[in-house]
């Protein structure tokens, strides 16, 4: 039975808020009938066809539109308006209009009904009479049922006798071509307002105020009909429909009434509220119809249309009490469940059926006291039969003589995350903020206590250890010593260590151990008999359930695990590989679910909590929709204009059939932007349906499409042909096999056809042949006037190019290698130096009191010191040694293949050279000295720490008085 309906009404672009009919043509488009003409619906956007006011094809003679009928053959759409019948022509997109004249030349404008019945003949029911459609001669036919007909007809059905029925204003009628009209004496001037063939072989009449009755569909006339029993929420009835699965959808002016007569005698009424939990939009139901995919339509009078997708009840709702909040779940022997809720402890057996609550020993037990006690954890003890319920202050139970949940007081205030019960009894328990504590089940003595990380499940092994998983990680304990062996410790390595923040563990029927992660989905625990450790593996790794967070695991008795993800629920058949994903239109939980709130019972169900109630289904009974939608084309813009073949105004046309229908677009060259709306027609979740389109001849890859905008657009395509590929899904991600297709054809401009080819091919060489030769001249001209600037600007660029490299190698004031070109150089021989050279040493140069210099005499002065300096040093070194400026009056000496005491002495030689050296500047004599620090490179060092070295060295003499050489050695 429904339990929630998507509802469609005028806010959401149907036409009026009457749906008087329902139908699905042959392509798979959804049509309904409304006091405002009809609309077609394609699952996102409706096309409203209103009253044809022109007469030129654009709508239904007829304002209000009352039935509606499909062709089986063509897929045209009947229409039975208050002003006339219609047939909507889709290979033209337009109206046809049927005037209906009877045997006296009257036409009947008010057509009630239009309807095939089961041999397939067509019929029109008028304000006054019948009519009988020919193929023949593509019109209707009047039949005369009598001199005196006032009654209305409104549905028409023939039985196995070739009895014709009519369900009037008036009552039932029954006529064959060679009987006369035979009135229903149990109905006569009650208004009969729906026929339904039920199971083919009985007729259901509905009246209004009078219920349902009932005709064997094998028996005479005048022994025919006899009321049905049923629990109706009104005897004033709108229409039956009997659906695929045998349930008979009844639609009356109070609600909707549901039932079964040969399943089970159980009637379910649906009826309208104002709450937020009714789940009709309205009292005046209309009409039921099934689609070929199974969803149910469900019509009103005054709150449009109604759809219910029987998928949905794959998965259904536990709750209990005022609120729809769960937390916590068991299941004990007896095959009860046991949940809590914010009013206290529930309890719902193996018939379905819920008693409670229980609540805590407390005379207050009030909204604020049961707040602060919320249950977050239930667990069953089978060796002393209590249920232990943790709440957020401590730690409780419930015996079968106990009237209240009573805690254990010593271990009030603690938040009771997790429980679990071993084979003794005993409990372990999860503190939120404590870490691990063993309670005595019986004595309710503390065993042991573990400090830990926030515990988030604990599952008791058969081997004597039990598991832990917590915030930091998976941890194990040895019951019997208190060991812990820490699964997340960083000395593990990577795929022996576990993911920090853990949801779940449970153990497989295959003897390992489901684990649930935080963002990370379901992974193995496994332990490897050659390793002698325990090792991880993802479950499904490349798939979007590697992404989610897991809030429970349960594997079914055909191997398959069910996960609750923060998204919904997750199904991973045996071979742990393409999972299957159900959500809300499933009827899980698009919010998703509680960490550590999930059981599965005696009978194989599996129940998962969640902010919104408990999830719970029978494994057998889930399955992804296999429901292939047709990929329909549904919208041309060209130039951002939609394009209608009603709008067809010549040759140059794009269309030439209605786009839905159409096999090829012709562009012309101007048409440079075109974009096709189009739509897999699978009605249950259309956001949920995915797409992906693909130009053939333009595009090498597929685009996917989500359904907030399915359009394919493309802009300057070259002329020629190409065919556009689009693909969908139904609303459970499954690809339907079956691919819309078009061809797109780009009309080339006179310009690029064929003869105007040629004509552009005999111009241009005629007109080379004319310059050929003035060319060739012109061109050896110029050959020889550019081969000379060729080899001038050559020379110059050779010139830069030595000025370039110059200015990024050299120090412009001293000529010296600067510190750039220095590092350069000295990595590649510290590099060879790492792969067995000879050592070198780092030289440090600094000219004492080089800013006296400066302040005393003026910069000129302290450059002529620093050129002179280099230059001096430059005189003392080799020339594979290399000298640099490293930085304002700051020299660095790299001498190669040498070591600590031969790079002391040369230091001490540039020192002395140095200090006897004599600056001639502006008539006065300058004379300065020198601090150097020196480092020997060593196997352990790259190049930056000898220098740093040298550089502390240069420090020490600094500091000891200048004018000095320090060296390792020192």
């Amino acid at each position: 039975m429904p339990t929630q309906f998507t509802h469609i009404s005028v806010q959401d672009g149907l036409s009026q808020i009457t749906v008087s009919d329902i139908v699905e043509d042959k392509l798979g488009f959804m049509w309904f009938s409304t006091q405002n003409g009809v609309n077609r619906f394609d699952g996102y956007n409706f096309v409203q066809y209103k009253r044809d006011k022109n007469l030129d094809g654009s709508g239904p003679i007829g304002d209000f539109v009352y039935k509606l009928a499909v062709d089986k053959d063509s897929g045209d759409v009947w229409a039975a308006s208050s002003h006339g019948l219609s047939r909507y022509d889709h290979k033209f997109d337009r109206f046809i209009h049927y005037p209906l004249i009877d045997s006296e030349g009257k036409q009947h404008r008010f057509v009630a009904t239009v309807v095939y019945d089961r041999t397939g003949q067509l019929w029109a029911g008028t304000n006054l009479g019948l009519f009988k459609f020919q193929e023949t001669t593509n019109s209707f036919v009047h039949i005369k049922l009598g001199d005196k007909i006032n009654f209305r007809v409104q549905d028409i059905e023939r039985d196995k006798n070739g009895v014709i029925w009519l369900a009037t204003n008036q009552g039932l009628f029954g006529f064959k071509a060679d009987k006369p009209l035979y009135t229903v004496p149990e109905l006569k001037d009650v208004e009969v307002t729906d026929i339904e063939l039920i199971n083919q072989n009985k007729i259901w009449f509905s009246t209004n105020g009078q219920g349902i009755f009932i005709k064997d569909d094998t028996v005479e006339p005048k022994l025919i009909v006899r009321p049905l029993s049923l629990k109706l929420l009104t005897q004033s009835i709108s229409s039956i429909k009997q659906l695929r699965n045998g349930d008979i959808w009844i639609s009356t002016l109070a609600g909707l009434t549901i039932t079964h007569p040969e399943k089970s005698p159980i009637t379910t009424n649906l009826k309208y509220s104002t709450n937020k939990s009714s789940v009709l939009s309205a009292s005046h139901m209309t009409r039921t119809y099934e689609s070929r995919s199974g969803l149910i339509w469900q019509g009103t009078w005054t709150s449009g249309f109604s759809k219910f997708d029987p998928n949905s009840l794959q998965f259904q709702t536990l709750n209990a009490g005022d609120s729809e909040t769960t937390r916590g779940i068991a299941n004990d022997a007896n095959g009860n469940i046991w949940f809590g809720t914010p009013e206290g402890l529930w309890k719902r057996d193996s018939k379905g059926e819920t008693t409670g609550p229980w609540t805590f020993e407390n005379e207050q037990n009030g909204p604020t006291f049961l707040e602060e006690n919320s249950i977050i954890s239930i667990a069953y003890s089978s060796a002393t039969n209590k249920i232990w319920v943790g709440t957020r202050s401590g730690l409780a139970y419930l015996n079968d003589d106990q009237k209240y949940i009573k805690y254990l007081t010593h271990l009030r205030g603690s938040m009771i995350f997790t429980l679990s019960i071993d084979s003794m009894g005993d409990v372990w328990v999860g503190d939120f903020n404590n870490g691990l504590i063993y309670v005595n089940g019986k004595t309710h003595d503390v065993k042991n206590q573990w400090k830990m990380s926030s515990i988030t499940k604990i599952l008791v092994d058969t081997d004597g250890f039990t598991w832990v998983a917590t915030m930091e990680g998976l941890i194990r304990v040895n019951r019997y010593t208190g060991e812990l062996l820490n699964l997340y410790s960083p000395d593990r390595k990577t795929q022996y260590r576990s993911p920090r923040v853990l949801t779940w563990i449970s153990k497989s029927q295959q003897e390992h151990y489901w684990i649930g992660t935080q963002g990370s989905g379901v992974m193995k625990l496994l332990f490897d008999e050659q390793l002698q450790d325990f090792t991880f593996q993802q479950v499904a790794p490349e798939s979007h359930l590697a992404t989610l967070s897991v809030g429970g695991i349960e594997q079914d008795t055909h191997g398959n695990i069910w996960v609750s993800t923060t998204e919904g629920v997750a199904k991973v058949d045996s071979n742990l590989d393409n999972p299957e994903y159900f959500s809300g239109k499933n009827g899980a939980k698009n919010e998703g679910y509680y960490i550590n709130n999930s059981v599965t019972n005696v009978n194989g169900e599996i129940f998962f909590g969640s902010p919104t109630g408990i999830t719970y289904f029978k494994p057998e009974n889930v399955a992804q929709s296999d429901w292939a939608p047709p990929i329909i084309f549904t919208e041309l813009l060209v130039l951002d204009k939609p394009i209608s073949i009603r709008n067809a105004d010549g040759k140059t046309f794009p269309l030439k059939s209605p786009i839905y229908e159409a096999k090829e677009v012709i562009l012309q060259p101007e048409d440079n932007v075109f974009s096709i709306e189009f739509s897999a027609l699978d009605f249950s979740a259309p956001e949920r349906n995915q797409y992906a389109f693909k130009l053939e001849g333009f595009d090498t890859t597929w685009n996917t499409a989500q359904s907030r905008k399915r359009v394919a657009t493309y802009t300057n395509l070259d002329a020629g042909s190409y065919k556009l590929l689009v693909k969908g899904t139904n609303k459970d991600g499954v690809w339907s096999n079956q691919v819309g297709q078009i061809t797109i054809t780009v009309v080339p401009p006179w310009w690029f056809t064929t003869w105007a080819k040629i004509l552009w091919v005999t111009s241009v060489l005629a007109i080379l042949i004319g310059f050929y030769r003035r060319r060739i001249y012109a061109l050896k001209q110029q050959s020889h006037l550019l081969s000379i600037q060729v080899e001038e600007r050559t020379a110059e660029l050779e010139m830069m190019n030595k000025k370039l490299l110059t200015l990024s190698t050299i120090d412009d004031l001293t000529g010296l290698r600067n510190r750039r070109d220095f590092r350069t150089n000295a990595l590649q021989e510290s590099s060879r130096f790492e792969r067995g050279g000879e050592p070198f040493c780092i030289l440090l140069i600094d000219i004492d009191y080089f800013k006296q210099v400066n302040d005393v005499n003026g910069h000129a002065c302290g450059d002529k010191v620093l050129i002179q300096m280099g230059q001096l040093m430059k005189g003392q070194i080799r020339q594979q040694d290399l000298l640099a400026r490293w930085g304002g009056e700051e020299f660095i000496l790299m001498i190669v293949e040498t070591k600590i005491e031969q790079g002391q002495q040369i230091a001490e030689k540039i020192r002395l050279a140095i200090q006897q050296n004599i600056v001639k500047f502006e008539g006065l004599d300058i004379q300065v000295s020198v601090s150097v620090g020196v480092s020997q490179i060593s196997l352990a060092e790259k190049l930056d720490d000898c220098i740093n070295r040298a550089d502390k060295n240069l420090y020490l003499g600094k500091k000891n008085g200048r004018n000095k050489v320090i060296a390792d050695l020192q």
